[in-house]
């Protein structure tokens, strides 16, 4: 509630008392009368409600809109940073001057008319985010929306909407969450949405939440122009997507591979036949099911300790620097997700991040400024990237982080590792060959075909001569880019490829053979030495 900044309380009350007086058959059917009256009324609360859209936390860059009117289309475009990018000049417009392009500048209610490919106009997705914040005095108006007087005011908790308490017919002041007559008829229409025109010829379905579809599969997002050729069916190659309920020009998204496909598509190659979007994770194969699968699994089981043998190059490193171990090296490593977190995994999170913030310059936004490093580690999205298939592997030496990757597998494929370092101070000791050993062995294990990596033009040379990779043909990368566009690349390195090696299943009696096979070639050497001197 606020305070009367301009008359007394008991004068406040006499204006509403007679203006409700005046006006009793309008005031007592708020619902109709009023909000018909002042439906499209917007004012500079609405305004400072609308920015919330380009904010951070708002639409997601490259999320794709339209201007609609009557139920046609008559503009396309997305959004991006604080404004949208018109399909007619190529150009960041802001929404006013959309709607201008579009042919209705006399309107000036561009929130009210633009619409997500999902059915949600701006306006109404505006809303949704001022009630998922905190009531806050500053965001709501200073005068009654019916009397435009001050005084003691309710606040509506889902605009920024204030009235008097006589004015909004109420006996008392409401308790807890109140919503006023304005948005009580926006929810029922919601609920009648199928008599929108515009939110129908936008792609909204009723019965689903669009709100909620905001940030999941079946929104349309473009990253950028010169994407718009590569995003597309994994099947038929096509652009063309339906947004206008659920059919066969659909699209859904493998949460492990991250491929698009066209429902219509997966039915007609008999890959799946859905009849609507699926609830929880969807997989387009059995292979990315496995995958996904095994990845929860190692997750789960948390760190794996290395065997001795595993550790001949480190102890040979440490040896020519005079650094090695009297006492038992406690090598381990693990795979983490900032999704799946504990306080201890959430501890190594922050380890890794340090250890690529030392090694490596911040990977910065140039729009927001802001570094992608620790939502690469913690497999956030941000700001149209999308980092959610992202896991982080670890190496630990006796408790303590001493090399990091970041990894992600798209479906059988291939699998990319954008980023590896090894702790300043622990370089040049066989740690780092040792994670990505571990790496390779758990994508043999997955039966990924390639890894791929970038690579600084000075490290080529140790990527190709020690670790076997190559480098990617640009017009192989595009190639590649077609099927897996998420691809990270970074200005000024090269794409280097390997071929991951089969996984080897090693029965005990061949692991037991060899020991002794070992033991015996260790003995004879040993007499041989020990021999005396002809």
């Amino acid at each position: 509630m606020k305070l009367p900044r301009c008359a007394t309380l008991s004068e406040i009350k006499c204006r509403a008392r007679s203006q409700k007086t005046s006006n009793s058959s309008t005031i007592g059917s708020l619902g109709v009368s009023v909000h018909s009256r002042t439906q499209w009324k917007i004012t500079k609360k609405d305004q400072k409600m609308h920015w919330l859209v380009f904010e951070e936390g708002g639409l997601p860059d490259g999320t794709e809109v339209a201007y609609y009117s009557r139920g046609k289309k008559l503009l396309v475009g997305y959004k991006q940073g604080s404004g949208i990018v018109c399909s007619c000049c190529n150009s960041e417009v802001s929404p006013s001057q959309f709607e201008a392009h579009a042919g209705w500048a006399s309107r000036k209610k561009p929130y009210g008319y633009i619409y997500a490919s999902n059915g949600v106009s701006l306006h109404e997705f505006a809303m949704s985010l001022l009630r998922g914040r905190k009531s806050s005095v500053k965001d709501s108006d200073d005068l009654c929306i019916i009397c435009a007087d001050g005084g003691i005011l309710v606040l509506c908790d889902g605009c920024p909407r204030a009235f008097h308490k006589e004015c909004a017919s109420l006996s008392a002041v409401p308790r807890g969450k109140w919503y006023c007559k304005y948005c009580e008829n926006k929810f029922q229409r919601e609920k009648f949405v199928e008599h929108n025109a515009n939110a129908i010829a936008a792609g909204r379905i009723s019965g689903i939440d669009p709100i909620d579809q905001i940030s999941k599969r079946c929104m349309r997002t473009v990253k950028n122009p010169e994407e718009a050729e590569v995003i597309a069916c994994a099947l038929c190659r096509c652009y063309d997507f339906s947004k206008s309920g659920f059919g066969p020009r659909t699209v859904i998204l493998c949460d492990q591979c991250e491929k698009e496909y066209h429902v219509g598509c997966l039915k007609k190659r008999k890959i799946a036949e859905l009849k609507e979007l699926p609830k929880g994770k969807w997989f387009c194969c059995a292979d990315c099911k496995r995958i996904y699968s095994a990845l929860q699994n190692s997750l789960n089981s948390g760190e794996e300790r290395l065997s001795e043998s595993c550790l001949g190059a480190v102890r040979m490193k440490l040896k020519e620097k005079r650094m090695d171990f009297v006492g038992d090296l406690d090598v381990r490593w693990r795979l983490i997700s900032g999704k799946i977190t504990s306080r201890e995994t959430r501890v190594l999170l922050a380890e890794a991040v340090s250890i690529f913030h030392d090694c490596f310059d911040p990977i910065v936004d140039s729009a927001t400024g802001r570094d992608f490093i620790p939502s690469m580690v913690y497999g956030r999205n941000i700001r149209g990237q999308d980092f959610g298939g992202m896991y982080c592997a670890i190496l630990t030496v006796n408790s303590i982080v001493v090399s990091a990757g970041i990894l992600r597998i798209f479906g059988q494929d291939m699998a990319e590792l954008p980023l590896v370092a090894t702790r300043i101070g622990s370089q040049g000791q066989g740690y780092f060959q040792l994670l990505l050993s571990c790496i390779e062995k758990l994508l043999a294990f997955l039966n990924v075909r390639r890894f791929i990596l970038p690579s600084a033009v000075e490290a080529m040379s140790i990527w190709t001569e020690k670790f076997g990779f190559k480098e990617i043909p640009p017009d192989l990368l595009v190639s590649y880019k077609k099927t897996c566009w998420q691809l990270i690349t970074f200005k000024g390195t090269c794409m280097l490829e390997k071929m991951v090696p089969k996984c080897r299943i090693i029965r005990h009696e061949e692991t037991e053979a060899e020991a002794e096979a070992e033991t015996e070639t260790e003995t004879e050497t040993e007499t041989e030495s020990d021999a005396p001197d002809e």
